[in-house]
């Protein structure tokens, strides 16, 4: 019986410390390749026609098939839609609380005395009229407006 005891205790303790190393784990870093993605001649030259003179433009590609250009437009963050045709399908202009239009600050301050405004968008598509939409913080609670070009309030 002494010795089935002390050979369970052997086991034990030689298994407990089996387990108890800690195996290195060699972190691999992966290098990450830049794909140039060249848009269609159609899509590139309705972009040149919309959108003269911009010199720093980005394209990708979406799952869907559309063409996206990033550029800076006034200072302002933006991407273009474009269909593989080269039809244009929406803009998307990233603004800051100090860079929204004046028309549609001002009838947030009326009517959103106490909110903060965090960011907003002016999106135009070619199926609406353009329209902004705001991020806003009201009495803690978190909120988008959406506006148009005069600042009327659209919701």
């Amino acid at each position: 019986m002494k010795k089935l005891t002390l050979i369970i205790c052997a086991v034990l303790v030689s298994s407990g410390i089996t387990f108890a190393q800690q195996k290195k784990s060699v972190k691999k870093t992966k290098t990450a390749t830049v794909k140039v993605v060249e848009a269609p001649v159609a899509v590139k030259s309705s972009f040149e026609q919309n959108f003269a003179g911009t010199t720093d433009a980005k394209w990708t590609k979406t799952s869907a098939g559309l063409w996206n250009v990033s550029f800076l437009k006034d200072n302002i963050k933006t991407v273009a839609q474009y269909n593989a045709d080269g039809s244009w399908v929406a803009t998307k202009s990233e603004y800051d609380a100090q860079n929204l239009p004046e028309s549609v600050a001002t009838t947030l301050k009326t009517k959103y005395p106490a909110a903060t405004i965090k960011d907003g968008w002016k999106i135009e598509r070619a199926d609406v009229a353009a329209y902004y939409k705001v991020n806003i913080q009201d009495n803690g609670a978190d909120k988008a407006v959406l506006l148009n070009d005069a600042g009327t309030i659209t919701e």
